[in-house]
């Protein structure tokens, strides 16, 4: 009698040290794609039962494949974070109205595979902004390379280099988001130190002063 309940002590132990290191901000994050993935941002019921389960679902795959503490850990702000959903359904609208007007009125749509180079080292905001893309009508990931940072995207429409620019663009505004809603300080101190964008801006600003 003294050994089963010596092991289920040890396993009633065991099992509160998992629970007791499950990363909330972490389990936040996963919930986060869930909702992404399943389109739970949607106005309907069944987005709070899709909220919940995703969050149980994060809480088991953290107890049950206990990851290494992530270090420096998110930053979740509020304002931002809102501002991010807001702006993936608002993308999905007006995406979803573009391609049906590519299909209805184009026999052969025009359409690119552009690499899109990440601006900060940040895995999670790499990840989400890859998912966000891909649940965009007209944008697909074909290929992630994390060691150079960069993102290979699938993009109908686009057929000239104005285009691809564009939707190079459109990747970075993407990863911006991410990084204001769930990037550390050292993700936000990088994405503003530099990029193609910030370089860009930086000319058109500097040719703007010119006599």
């Amino acid at each position: 009698m003294t050994r089963p309940r010596k092991r289920k002590r040890a396993g009633l132990t065991a099992l509160r040290r998992r629970v007791g290191k499950v990363q909330v901000p972490v389990a936040l994050g996963m919930t986060l794609v869930w909702m992404l993935l399943f389109k739970g941002f949607q106005p309907r019921w069944e987005s709070l039962g899709l909220l919940v389960l995703g969050f149980l679902v994060s809480v088991l795959i953290m107890v049950l494949f206990p990851m290494p503490p992530i270090t420096p850990m998110p930053r979740f702000h509020p304002v931002h974070l809102v501002r991010l959903v807001l702006y993936v359904l608002a993308e999905m609208v007006v995406a979803s109205f573009q391609v049906t007007v590519i299909i209805f009125t184009r026999r052969q749509a025009p359409s690119s595979v552009v690499a899109v180079r990440m601006r900060t080292d940040s895995d999670l905001t790499m990840v989400c902004t890859a998912i966000a893309a891909s649940i965009i009508p007209g944008t697909l990931i074909v290929e992630v390379n994390r060691s150079e940072r960069v993102l290979y995207v699938h993009m109908l429409g686009v057929g000239d280099d104005e285009a691809v620019e564009r939707g190079r663009r459109d990747i970075w505004k993407l990863e911006r988001r991410f990084v204001m809603a769930l990037g550390t300080h050292e993700d936000i101190a990088a994405l503003r130190a530099g990029g193609p964008e910030a370089l860009d801006e930086q000319e058109t600003r500097e040719g703007g002063e010119r006599p």
